[in-house]
């Protein structure tokens, strides 16, 4: 048998099955993102009555010492400072500090942390739907607009640790699922076999070309392919291993000259993306000869060659920079009379004709690295009504026999 219930924030209290007296407020959630509750119990009504409100009015107490005042984009950037500074990975650091300074402070930066409520994350979310990229071209992805909860998220569960909030708003926003009809899902690009064949055509035996076949050979990200250095090649298993990056991230050195710096980022995107893919014939046959010719210019350079074991390096050995490399892959398109395609479209390329070649979505899934089948699956949904119609007629024919 339950009393009246007291408004939100404020608790409740509770006659159990013994007739005791039980009060209870909720003080946040668990690493499950189940409810945790702080609870009062006596023989006595008012004794748990009287204990939530001593409980309720200490938080209350202490609040306007820390956050009575202070805004979500100080708080923001206080918890940057403190526990993400010292908690990640570099890139993870530039990440959050994007989602901060583009998406979370124009929005909600401005209000009173202790003050924020669920409709106005809900408010936020909706307009990066409708209108979030900084760029002022439409709407944010879904699964973007997930990843900036994230960040809100594990921000006020530190703010309500240290008692600055008594919950997380965010925990029962409501995150986007699907997209808007003025955010539909975009069309992933993909070269036509002709496409592909006339870009592989132009691609010679320069660094650049080298490296778009292997792109088309293995769907590797552009990261990873720059990131690959000769100690990855079984030559044994002909076997490649896919286990870092090259990024050019943001220098938080107190020394920096620089903004950005470029170098190995010792992880892929996700954990998933540290993986094995076997070689074809063909492949390894022109990485041979690539590594033939890539030790001539090493002699030449003598001992000014930076010796980093990069199988795609520039010609004294440094890093190629992605957006270096962006500029020779279009000036590749160019040549082969082709538009525009994004460096992303060649991995899209292989997946799709890896799976008109018949490859099972499970083994297309684990080549790319992708963290499960499904993710597999409702990107390459363009080619698998068409893989389903072949499969049904290969099935009819045998049955007729």
């Amino acid at each position: 048998m339950a009393s009246k219930r007291r408004g939100n924030g404020e608790g409740g209290i509770y006659q159990l099955k013994d007739g005791s007296w039980e009060a209870r407020i909720m003080i946040g959630t668990n690493a499950e993102g189940k409810p945790k509750f702080k609870t009062f119990t006596s023989k006595k009504r008012t004794v748990v009555a009287n204990k939530l409100a001593d409980y309720i009015a200490n938080r209350r107490e202490k609040e306007p010492q820390y956050a009575c005042n202070q805004t979500v984009e100080k708080w923001l950037w206080n918890w940057f400072e403190d526990y993400v500074d010292k908690n990640v990975k570099i890139s993870t650091k530039t990440s959050y500090e994007t989602i901060i300074k583009k998406h979370l402070i124009p929005y909600i930066g401005h209000l009173k942390l202790r003050e924020i409520k669920k409709i106005d994350i809900e408010d936020m979310y909706r307009n990066l739907l409708n209108n979030g990229r900084v760029d002022g071209k439409g709407g944010l992805s879904v699964k973007t607009i997930r990843n900036i909860s994230l960040v809100l998220h594990k921000a006020l569960d530190e703010a309500m640790k240290h008692e600055y909030i008594i919950r997380n708003p965010a925990d029962i926003a409501d995150v986007p699922t699907l997209r808007s009809e003025n955010n539909t899902k975009k069309e992933i690009e993909v070269l036509t076999k002709q496409e592909q064949k006339a870009l592989m055509d132009v691609c010679g035996n320069d660094v650049y070309g080298v490296a778009i076949k292997t792109t088309l050979f293995t769907g590797v990200r552009l990261g990873e392919l720059l990131g690959l250095q000769w100690g990855d090649i079984n030559y044994d298993t002909r076997t490649m291993a896919i286990s870092r990056q090259v990024n050019r991230l943001k220098d938080y050195s107190p020394n920096a000259t620089a903004k950005t710096r470029l170098g190995i980022q010792e992880d892929t995107k996700t954990k998933s993306s540290n993986r094995l893919i076997s070689l074809p014939d063909q492949l390894m046959a022109l990485l041979k000869e690539h590594k033939e010719r890539q030790l001539i210019e090493k002699k030449k350079w003598g001992k000014a060659y930076k010796n980093l074991d990069m199988i795609f390096a520039r010609e004294d050995g440094h890093y190629i920079d992605p957006a270096t490399f962006r500029e020779h892959y279009q000036k590749k398109l160019k040549e082969a009379g082709l538009k525009h395609y994004t460096f992303h479209a060649l991995r899209h390329t292989f997946a799709t004709r890896a799976l008109e070649a018949g490859i099972p979505i499970k083994v297309v899934s684990q080549i790319l690295g992708h963290a499960s089948v499904q993710i597999t699956m409702d990107t390459y949904s363009h080619v698998l009504p068409e893989l389903q119609k072949e499969s049904m007629n290969r099935i009819a024919e045998y049955i007729a026999i």
